[in-house]
C-alpha cells in the first residue's frame, strides 16, 4: 500500500510528503501508538515527513552528523535561532537545543535494511551530549563506539535528532525506501511557528 503511494515521488526523495492526506493520516496513526505516546508524541505535532529512496543506481553515503534543523513557517529575529536555509520551498532553522531534545523521529522502512543497503550507524547515548561540533562528534564516536541498526521490512526505528548517526552506500541491488517522520513539541520558543498543515479529510488514493 505505502509503496504504491510513493511511486510518483521524485527519485531523489522529498521532504514534503505531509502535504498528502494519506501521509498526514499515517502520521496521526503513529502519533497515537502506545509506545510513541510514552516517548512524548501524545502532545507532539507531526511536522515533517521525508522520503529517502536509496538504490544501486541512486546511491549516497551520509557522514556522521546530528539532525539540527527543523521546518518552520517563517524566519524570526532571534540570536538563539541559527543556520537558516530553504529547501523545497520550506524554511529551516537550527533552534535552541531544548527544542531538539523534545523532537522525535520515526523512520518507517518500506524495505528490509541492514549494513548492505544503508542501515543507520549510530553512536549510542550521544543524544545526551547536546549540540556537537564535527570534531566533538568524531571524539564521541571514538569514545562511545558505533552500532549498526538493521530494520526489517515494515519495521520502524525511533531516534532523537541529536543522536549521532551515519549511513553507508548500498552495496547490493536492493532498494532502501524510508519514510522519515518528525514529531515536535506543539509550541515553539523565540517566536517560531511550525509550518501550517492542511487538515486530513480522507485518503487521496
Amino acid at each position: 500500500m505505502l509503496s504504491r503511494r510513493i511511486d510518483g515521488a521524485p527519485d531523489t526523495g522529498t521532504r514534503r510528503l505531509l502535504d498528502a492526506p494519506w501521509c498526514r493520516d499515517l502520521a496521526e496513526t503513529l502519533k497515537a501508538n502506545e509506545l510513541l505516546r510514552e516517548l512524548g508524541t501524545g502532545n507532539a505535532e507531526p511536522v515533517q515527513c521525508t522520503l529517502f529512496k536509496k538504490s544501486s543506481d541512486r546511491n549516497w553515503l551520509v557522514s556522521l552528523h546530528q539532525d539540527l534543523s527543523i521546518p518552520v513557517a517563517e524566519r524570526v529575529s532571534s540570536a538563539h535561532c541559527t543556520g537558516w536555509s530553504e529547501k523545497e520551498g520550506e524554511v529551516f532553522v537550527q533552534p535552541p537545543v531544548a527544542v531538539l531534545q523534545e523532537v522525535l523521529a520515526v523512520r518507517v522502512h518500506l524495505d528490509a535494511c541492514d549494513e548492505r543497503n544503508g542501515a543507520l550507524r549510530v553512536v549510542p547515548g550521544s543524544h545526551l551530549l547536546g549540540r556537537l561540533t564535527p570534531i566533538q562528534a568524531i571524539q564521541a564516536r571514538d569514545a562511545m563506539g558505533e552500532v549498526t541498526v538493521p530494520v526489517p521490512r515494515c519495521g520502524a526505528m525511533l531516534l532523537r535528532p541529536l543522536l549521532l548517526h551515519a549511513s553507508s552506500k548500498s552495496v547490493i541491488d536492493s532498494p532502501r525506501r524510508v519514510l522519515h517522520f518528525v514529531f515536535g513539541p506543539r509550541n515553539l520558543p523565540e517566536g517560531l511557528r511550525w509550518r501550517p498543515r492542511k487538515q486530513s479529510v480522507g485518503s487521496d488514493c
